[in-house]
């Protein structure tokens, strides 16, 4: 049987209703079983047709650019046609590690695992022998046939870190050309990454996110709930809205890092209609990350650079709108005069880590004015848009609550309750309407 006879057998198995259906539970543990292994055999089989791909030029041959792309063309997912090629190509260099996986044992991730990982180690000492190669290679497959890929990937790594000359001229731990950065979406939605870095870059890393990422007491006074690895996350965050900010920052085909939302004229109607009974809630889609939620799409847009195009139900342009930052510099500064900082009770946070938020949407048809904005940190920007706070200003809507609020600044309500807790310059933890 060749493969397209193998294929459509196989399609017929899985199409078939009734195929499971004898089975007991044992059995159909086995089925399982035999299912995963044929899997797995079929990432080796796919491997090697890639690998041959790739050698023998097919993709330039059939208008692809790479072997990746012309994967990418039949809908495989980028990151399993660059491990395709990737471990296609290396196999022949290590034909231990396909003999082993030829029986279904080995999963396609285990063998990516293993590839990256003598990487790792050839990177790390080039002049390795072929002996302790080779010891490396059964090293990483006994791991990879009882543990995971990432244990895999943790082997190596020690591996690299043993076999490492001691009396090399630089040492590995400041030797930028070992480097590593990685990060993509995965299945989740969330962007995951890793980091391998020099003492110089890790140290200019550590210099720039601690002091950003001090412990913020809550607006009773208890303290910071976040733990360490949370708030340098959102630390991460304020450093990169700063990149942002800065006009001088690179360009990238032609123009500068921007968020653009794209909507039909349908979609449009809809976004505007939100909250009105009946109406549908679009989706927003970030361009490397894909679709997020109406509540953080909304807090996107509040601080942004934003290109509206207009387009009609068949994606062709209606209207291009004209570029403008929805805060400009002059209501910018007066927020600053005004909140100081972020406005909310008891953060602190200065005003160049702030973003300006949309007190009444700017989606729901809110103005860009001093009156409808407000400076919030990130964490705090989050508070309003996913955790249930809200902020007006006092004076607008000062009969929500029996405690008087002074006009003109900003006011937050904590979920559950009605007593505004007003923002003050000094960031006192009270809601008394003379304090300072």
């Amino acid at each position: 049987m060749n493969l397209r006879g193998l294929f459509e057998h196989l399609s017929t198995m899985a199409a078939d209703p009734l195929l499971l259906a004898p089975l007991d539970d044992l059995a159909l543990s086995e089925e399982t079983v035999y299912a995963l292994r044929a899997k797995n055999v079929l990432d080796v089989l796919l491997f090697r047709c890639t690998a041959d791909l790739d050698k023998r030029g097919v993709a330039k041959t059939l208008g692809a650019d790479s072997t990746v792309e012309l994967l990418q063309s039949v809908q495989t997912p980028p990151a399993a046609a660059q491990r395709y090629v990737r471990v296609g190509r290396a196999l022949s260099s290590v034909p231990s590690v396909a003999g082993y996986a030829v029986d279904g044992t080995l999963s396609g991730e285990h063998m990516d695992a293993i590839v990256k990982g003598l990487n790792h180690i050839d990177r790390r000492d080039p002049d390795l022998s072929e002996s302790d190669r080779n010891d490396c290679v059964r090293g990483l497959l006994t791991e990879a046939r009882v543990s995971t890929p990432a244990a895999v990937s943790r082997r190596a790594h020690e591996m690299a870190i043993a076999l490492s000359p001691p009396d090399k001229e630089v040492p590995d731990a400041e030797n930028d050309d070992l480097n590593e950065v990685s990060f993509g979406t995965g299945d989740d939605g969330r962007t995951h990454g890793t980091l391998d870095l020099d003492k110089t870059l890790g140290e200019k890393l550590s210099a720039a996110l601690r002091p950003v990422a001090k412990p913020v007491p809550e607006p009773d006074g208890s303290p910071d709930p976040r733990s360490t690895p949370q708030r340098l996350s959102e630390a991460l965050g304020k450093i990169l809205d700063v990149f942002f900010a800065h006009q001088d920052r690179p360009t990238e085909g032609g123009v500068k890092p921007r968020v653009t939302m794209t909507v039909s004229a349908e979609q449009l109607l809809a976004f505007q209609m939100n909250g009105i009974s009946g109406a549908k809630v679009p989706t927003a889609t970030f361009e490397w990350t894909g679709p997020v939620s109406l509540p953080t799409a909304q807090m996107t847009v509040c601080d942004s650079v934003i290109t509206k195009i207009l387009l009609d139900n068949n994606a062709v342009p209606l209207d291009v709108g004209r570029e403008f930052r929805t805060v400009t510099p002059a209501i910018r500064k007066a927020l600053i005069a005004r909140d100081k900082g972020c406005a909310f009770p008891g953060c602190g946070c200065p005003a160049g880590w702030t973003e300006a938020h949309h007190i009444k949407f700017w989606s729901h048809g809110g103005e860009t004015s001093l009156a409808n904005t407000v400076l919030l940190c990130r964490r705090h920007h989050n508070y309003i848009h996913h955790k249930g706070w809200t902020v007006f200003i006092g004076g607008d809507e000062a009969e929500r609550s029996s405690t008087h609020v002074a006009d003109g600044h900003p006011c937050f309500v904590k979920p559950g309750t009605t007593t505004p807790m007003r923002s003050h310059a000094r960031r006192t933890l009270t809601n008394e309407p003379l304090a300072a």
